[in-house]
């Protein structure tokens, strides 16, 4: 299988010092080196990038989720999350796969497994769900 291709116009980037506060969609692969606060939103097939220096104070729904950096919020992903080994998180995650590395911190409830993209008792909270 032939690895995908990101153009330069399919990713977003926000930089070290960029604060972004308010609802917030994203693009398909998107890393964040700065900070995010309020809901954030990723559509189906998206990447979203916590990288070492971002963070997010607030929920996100995202399909695949890498975490380096910090987040305050409950996170649903419709695919993976992922938490390394610098990465921190501080609130409820749900996915159908959920990787916790060596030396990440979380604090929360965490719900994995088919059942859990399946769980409508469970969103992270009161506007999002699974798609």
């Amino acid at each position: 299988m032939k690895p995908a291709v990101i153009s330069e116009s399919s990713l977003n980037l926000i930089a070290e010092g960029t604060r972004i506060e308010g609802k917030i969609h994203l693009g398909q692969v998107s890393r964040v080196h700065g900070a995010l606060i309020g809901q954030v939103e990723a559509p189906a097939g998206s990447t979203l990038i916590i990288a070492e220096n971002g963070w997010v104070e607030g929920n996100i729904l995202a399909d695949s989720l890498f975490i380096d950096g910090f987040v305050r919020g409950d996170i649903v992903a419709r695919t993976r999350i992922t938490v390394s080994g610098t990465g921190r998180v501080i609130g409820n995650l749900r996915a159908p796969t959920v990787a916790l590395q060596f030396g990440s911190y979380f604090e929360g409830s965490c719900h994995s497994g088919r059942e859990a993209s399946n769980d409508r008792k469970l969103t992270a909270g009161p506007e999002l769900s699974p798609a």
